[in-house]
């Protein structure tokens, strides 16, 4: 009898154990099944907000177009250059005026007639060929003139592209330096027809050199 009733308990022991250890598990699921639920409630509400977010974005967004006008045919309109062409063809024709040595003007000057047009090309004829050329070999001078690039300017009106140039121009008169100027110089561009050496077709028909008092005009 005394046998039979330890069995029993011990039966009744171990069903105990084994409902609570059964309770404890369903009790840690239940933990976890509420943590994902609440995981899936706030992927919801996000993926609410993101898909009302993204229809707004594709509401209010606005698609601008910059298609340049069409060249004409043979030839640009000198607002259709790209401006940094426009700057890169006023610094060859400053360097090539402005830069110099006795013995290397006259051949830099007549480099730039190729890039005048008129009234510019009879003008710079008529002085940096004539007077100024003969005063670089009667002094010897030397010139050196350098760009300050955060000052380059481009403006546009019915004569054409105006370009400025502005920087420090250094004279030397027998190896002496004499007192630096700051100058600008303004050049006017219109275009003519193409070609593979012009690609642009641009050509000066105006320089202007003006000196500034403290770096103002």
């Amino acid at each position: 009898m005394t046998k039979s009733s330890n069995i029993a308990r011990k039966i009744n022991v171990g069903e105990s154990r084994q409902e609570a250890d059964t309770f404890k598990l369903w009790e840690s699921y239940r933990e976890q099944a509420t943590m994902w639920r609440v995981i899936a409630l706030f992927q919801m509400f996000g993926s609410f907000l993101l898909i009302c977010f993204a229809f707004y974005l594709y509401s209010t967004r606005e698609i601008t177009l910059h298609v340049p006008r069409q060249p004409l045919p043979g030839q640009y309109a000198v607002n259709q250059v790209p401006e940094d062409i426009l700057v890169e063809a006023a610094t060859e024709i400053v360097n090539l005026i402005a830069t110099y040595q006795p013995h290397t003007a006259e051949k830099q000057f007549r480099a730039v007639l190729e890039l005048l047009d008129e009234p510019a090309l009879s003008q710079f004829k008529e002085t940096m060929l004539g007077m100024e050329l003969q005063a670089i070999r009667g002094t010897s001078r030397t010139q050196l003139f350098v760009v300050d690039p955060s000052r380059n300017t481009i403006e546009f009106s019915r004569h054409g592209a105006h370009v400025t140039l502005i920087g420090e121009r250094d004279k030397f008169m027998a190896g002496k330096l004499l007192t630096p100027v700051t100058t600008a110089y303004r050049i006017t561009f219109t275009t003519k027809p193409r070609n593979k050496i012009n690609p642009y077709g641009l050509v000066a028909t105006k320089i202007e050199q003006m000196e500034l008092k403290n770096g103002i005009r």
